[in-house]
């Protein structure tokens, strides 16, 4: 892991809320669905290079509380579909200071797993980091590697 600043973007997603609590459960979660509703609608409008995100923002509280999950895309594509598509809107990554995790590996579990160890490592006593709960963010840089950057403060 390592502390990384990250510049202000827009991208392109579908949105919903949630909380971890939900997503515990398969009946119960929305990621899952979100993501495959991303993939069903919207892949054939993305470059071949582009990259995905998952962008967890509007934290009602902390990890215990309800937040927004938004899948996107910085891709033209998808851009030029958001003014004739009601589910596609514009989100604002404010960027700012991360604490990145990386990991390989077949997804989704690897993601799972890579989340898994981001709550044990803000769970700790001496943790070095505080969790800002500002926005954090997936980064799919290939179909097999993905970086969680958390904010902190």
């Amino acid at each position: 892991m390592e502390v990384k600043t990250f510049t202000s973007r827009q991208f392109v997603g579908i949105t919903t809320r949630t909380n971890n609590h939900y997503e515990q459960t398969e009946a119960d979660g929305k990621i899952a669905q979100l993501w495959q509703k991303f993939y069903h609608n919207y892949t054939s409008l993305i470059e071949d290079q582009a990259t995905l995100y998952g962008i967890y923002s509007h934290y009602e509280s902390d990890q215990h509380g309800d937040y927004n999950v938004t899948v996107a895309c910085d891709s033209p594509g998808l851009l030029e579909r958001v003014d004739n598509d009601n589910a596609l809107q514009i989100c604002r990554f404010s960027g700012g200071r991360y604490l990145s995790f990386a990991a390989q590996g077949e997804m989704p579990q690897t993601a799972i797993r890579l989340w898994e160890l981001v709550w044990r490592y803000f769970e700790q006593s001496d943790c070095p980091h505080q969790r800002a709960f500002g926005q954090d963010i997936e980064i799919y840089h290939q179909s097999n590697e993905v970086e969680i950057a958390i904010s902190i403060l």
